[in-house]
């Protein structure tokens, strides 16, 4: 089975973000770690993430100081991806996989 790490970068997603999660940690046939750099949210988006860690999901969650967007938090998610995985992907906060 492969090993793959999902790099995804929130900003106030709560209103996505538990459906993203869900749809991500249901896929099959592959053990998936989720690397989170939020970038700075003010709404409940990390404590979402933190819920879905203490139950158990493969959630590495990084908070950023200051809002850097999307692309310098995706570059940062990238930069500090451990090399020990055989598949990388990048995932947005509203993305519904199947």
């Amino acid at each position: 089975m492969n090993n793959v790490a999902v790099l995804l970068s929130t900003y106030n997603g709560e209103k996505y973000l538990r459906e993203l999660l869900d749809s991500v940690f249901n896929q099959k046939d592959v053990n998936l770690t989720l690397f989170v750099r939020d970038d700075g949210s003010s709404d409940k988006t990390v404590q979402i993430l933190e819920k879905y860690k203490k139950k158990g999901f493969p959630i590495d969650i990084s908070c950023g100081r200051g809002n850097l967007g999307f692309g310098k938090s995706f570059a940062t998610l990238i930069q500090n991806a451990p090399s020990t995985f055989d598949y990388y992907a990048c995932c947005d906060q509203d993305d519904i996989h199947s």
